[in-house]
């Protein structure tokens, strides 16, 4: 059968690579151009050190894991850089609690003092009670990436086609027939909405409710006075419980780190307020205060952009990967929230072996969509 792959972000380009490399004549569609949206505006990041136990922590070791191989077939386009991570504690309550995690992450990570602290970020200055360090964390190029495994799918015989608008899933006999786009259907007898935020509307066109929604993160970045003014990716404790709350309101947590380019990339905020993606002076200004707390010196920094995305994000932070018995042909690959860019190649890996019925990578059972179907 041909298998349609609509969204061309890094979820869906590794999807459309995973299944072209196994055989399979694929489309990998999207309205825009491949990772012109949600996968190119975040930090690039690849984390283990924000996780707790829990399926979403398993697929992200494996889906670090699989960065090593990301590396060796893309080299310096990927832009990899393995420079850790630091979650640092201001607040006593959860240092409290952070031995435990680090226990339960299963990927190197050790306690740090304040002065150990101070050695691994001269300008982290600010009042902690200790830290965790996450040595294999990595900083990615998402967008060159996810366009890498475009060119891959393609090379093993994927059509893959941008600019192109689909508009609903077409069922027929009870089962998927293909998608419908603003010039024609295109026939497949499976289709995997990788979307992201833009996928509860192509599902509920093949009647799936899938409860997901956007949720708005700004970022800012500031002109960094010297090379190395951050060296690490540095979270603050609180960042943990802002990105699993339920809570549909502003949630703002200290996230900071150096781009590839040299600037110093402040963060972030979460709320849900559906395809808002406008800037915010008053939030981008609380995020850096909140930051300035932990690198005083931010405070003097230029701002030199900011900007607005949308995560996928699913009620119980868990992404839906795989097929649903509701409509048969239709899978879903998304919901990976703000861990898209870690989580897509092992997303495209797993959908790849579902669909080719190989032995799995990890259990897909807590991912299962259907977990939502009610009635």
């Amino acid at each position: 059968m041909r298998v349609a792959v609509v969204g061309a972000g890094i979820v869906g380009a590794a999807t459309a690579a995973g299944l072209a490399a196994r055989g399979v004549a694929v489309d990998l569609i999207d309205a825009g151009e491949v990772s012109g949206g949600t996968t190119g505006l975040g930090e690039g990041n690849v984390l283990c050190s924000d996780k707790d136990a829990g399926p979403e922590l398993a697929l992200a070791v494996l889906g670090l894991a699989a960065f090593d191989a990301i590396e060796a077939r893309y080299g310096e386009r990927a832009r990899i850089r393995r420079k850790g991570a630091l979650v640092v504690h201001p607040d006593a309550d959860t240092w409290a609690a952070e031995p435990d995690r680090i226990a339960r992450l299963g990927v190197p990570a050790r306690l740090v003092s304040r002065e150990e602290l101070q050695r691994l970020e001269p300008e982290l200055t600010g009042a902690v009670c200790g830290a965790t360090h996450v040595p294999g964390d990595l900083q990615c190029d998402p967008r060159a990436i996810a366009r890498a495994l475009a060119r891959e799918a393609a090379a093993a015989g994927a059509e893959v086609r941008s600019g192109v608008n689909v508009r609903g899933v077409r069922v027929a006999g009870g089962r998927v027939v293909g998608v419908e786009t603003a010039e024609r259907h295109i026939a497949a007898g499976a289709v995997v909405l990788a979307a992201g935020p833009w996928t509860p509307p192509l599902a509920k066109s093949a009647g799936v409710a899938l409860p997901l929604e956007p949720r708005k993160g700004q970022l800012v970045s500031l002109r960094a006075p010297k090379p190395g003014f951050v060296r690490h990716k540095v979270l603050d404790g609180s960042y943990l419980a802002t990105v699993t709350t339920p809570d549909a309101g502003l949630q703002v947590s200290t996230v900071v780190e150096t781009t590839w380019d040299g600037d110093v990339l402040v963060g972030s905020s979460r709320e849900r307020r559906g395809f808002d993606t406008s800037v915010e002076p008053e939030v981008i200004a609380a995020m850096i205060d909140r930051a300035a707390r932990l690198f005083p010196a931010l405070r003097a920094l230029e701002a030199t952009a900011s900007w607005a995305g949308l995560r996928p994000w699913l009620p119980d932070h868990r992404p839906a990967i795989g097929p649903t018995e509701r409509v048969p042909g239709l899978w879903l690959a998304t919901g990976h929230e703000g861990a898209g860019v870690a989580l897509g190649p092992v997303t495209g890996r797993l959908v790849a072996q579902l669909y080719c019925g190989e032995e799995l990578v990890v259990d897909p059972t807590p991912f299962a969509p259907d977990r939502f179907a009610t009635g």
